[in-house]
């Protein structure tokens, strides 16, 4: 069976970012990793853990800058596309909304700079179909002490020629 063209396209997006998805496990807590109702997939809290296991951590504005928060935003966000494929494939993804928690001492208000890290990428990989309404608020401490957590709203996409 050959990919599709839709597939195809993002695996090679992929290549050329130089971006590997994690191999993410099961959740360690009592909730799915997604959620799907009918033509919508719901998409748990992702963290920014690294491939490697390595949870990105601190405050903004305290112990963490704003281009480490960039840095963590992304990597939530490869997090957030590894979860999509697993359960949908990305080529059938539309992100619809995204949520985004960033750890902030409480002066730091620059969190939307720092999501844009996640919104990027989304874009990157997806195109148009990662183009998404979002909020992005501060929080004071986030699971693990991750820097910054993601969750989204996704679209399915009817598969190549089922349409």
């Amino acid at each position: 069976m050959s990919e599709s063209p839709d597939r195809t396209r993002i695996r090679e997006r992929l290549t050329a970012l130089g971006i590997e998805l994690p191999t993410l496990g099961a959740p360690r807590y009592a909730y799915e990793a997604t959620t799907r109702w009918g033509e919508l997939l719901f998409v748990s809290g992702q963290i920014s853990r690294t491939g490697s296991g390595e949870i990105l951590r601190g405050r903004l504005g305290e112990d963490a800058t704003v281009e480490e928060g960039v840095r963590a935003a992304r990597t939530a966000a490869l997090n957030l596309l590894s979860r999509v494929e697993e359960a949908i494939g990305l080529e059938r993804a539309r992100v619809l909304k995204l949520n985004a928690w960033a750890a902030s001492a409480p002066d730091f208000v620059d969190q939307p700079t720092v999501v844009d890290g996640a919104s990027g990428l989304l874009i990157e990989v997806l195109g148009d179909a990662g183009r998404h309404a979002r909020t992005a608020l501060p929080t004071q401490v986030l699971p693990q002490g991750a820097l910054v957590e993601l969750d989204a709203t996704v679209a399915i996409l009817p598969a190549a020629g089922s349409r």
